[in-house]
């Protein structure tokens, strides 16, 4: 079987969402103010934002109004489309024994992230601690940060204008990594990582909704809640999600980076894996054109058309669709389709 899905925008603190809009070719619905910055595909995952949560927020369905889950029952990946038009706020995902220790859950959110045209020349992330930073104090600037917001500034217009001004002490503590359009970056679980302002890419992860956060606003000035922040484990045990490994830059990058995939598709290799089990055994990643096929390692995938026409596994599509691949073999591409697989 092979489906389209419908589109299924998120909450989520921080503003973005018309690169998505303009990708998918829809216009864009502010009605209620509220940002949706993500579009979860073919999700079978509860979204949690901590404060007001919406019954079966994050759940996919296709286009004839089914929930995945109840097709193809629980997913074990989380794919989605992510668009910042401001920088998230420092974050950090449970491995799996974090996982089932503090939150009871059998999986974690390891996570990678391939980056997509339309991601701004200046954009970064910052991912992993810098040399010489411990617990300790990780956990004093995370608390004078919080105290700060919480007492030196009243309002969020206030807020907005003084995040540009004063220097995050959090973010000096992280390094700053470039990214542009084909390049690919790995999170492990446990790894403090912000994805900054201008980023558009399909983010691939373990099936959760799992952090803790080190921000109590974000830089526009909207206020995390507490369980946002703490994950609903406690502001003692929300430390104990961080992995403190401090890594110099050129480590992060050997690590966690790999650039030029764009110049592979220039040298008209056709299909390439970019994310594999050098990196994890949770899930994988392929960049395949037209005239290609990719075989699948499991029973259900998901593939996002990021640019052209043509047909997948005898379907038409097009730059913008997002697709539910079930209980075939492979992914077989026709035409001037180009495709991200996740699996």
């Amino acid at each position: 079987m092979i489906a389209k899905l419908l589109a299924n925008r998120v909450r989520r603190m921080y503003l973005g969402g018309g690169r998505i809009d303009a990708f998918c070719g829809v216009p864009a619905d502010v009605s209620d103010g509220v940002p949706r910055p993500e579009d979860w595909l073919a999700s079978t995952t509860q979204a949690f934002n901590g404060a007001v949560e919406i019954s079966g927020e994050g759940l996919g369905r296709f286009e004839d109004g089914r929930l995945v889950k109840d097709v193809a029952g629980a997913l074990p990946i989380l794919v989605k489309l992510l668009d910042s038009d401001e920088r998230l706020v420092i974050q950090a995902h449970p491995t799996v024994p974090c996982a089932k220790q503090l939150f009871n859950s059998r999986v974690g959110k390891t996570e990678c992230w391939y980056f997509l045209p339309g991601t701004a020349p200046d954009a970064c992330v910052y991912l992993g601690f810098k040399p010489g930073v411990t617990r300790e104090e990780w956990e004093r600037a995370v608390w004078k940060n919080v105290e700060l917001w919480k007492y030196g500034i009243m309002d969020g217009t206030t807020r907005s204008t003084c995040s540009t001004r004063l220097k995050n002490p959090l973010l000096e503590m992280l390094h700053r990594v470039p990214v542009a359009p084909g390049d690919f970056v790995f999170v492990d679980g446990g790894v403090p990582h912000a994805i900054g302002a201008g980023c558009f890419m399909v983010e691939l992860q373990e099936p959760s909704d799992l952090m803790v956060v080190a921000e109590r606003f974000t830089p526009s000035g909207r206020r995390i809640p507490d369980a946002k922040m703490h994950g609903g484990v406690g502001w003692e045990r929300m430390f104990d999600v961080y992995e403190y490994e401090d890594l110099d830059y050129e480590e992060v990058c050997r690590r966690y980076v790999r650039r030029g995939f764009s110049r592979k598709e220039r040298k008209d290799h056709k299909a390439f894996c970019v994310c594999g089990p050098e990196f994890t055994d949770k899930f994988c990643m392929w960049r395949v054109l037209g005239g290609a096929r990719v075989a699948l390692p499991r029973e259900s995938s998901v593939v996002v058309v990021t640019d052209g026409a043509g047909q997948v596994n005898g379907v038409d599509v097009k730059k913008g669709d997002r697709l539910l691949v079930y209980g075939e073999k492979s992914v077989d591409v026709q035409g001037g389709a180009s495709l991200v697989v996740c699996a």
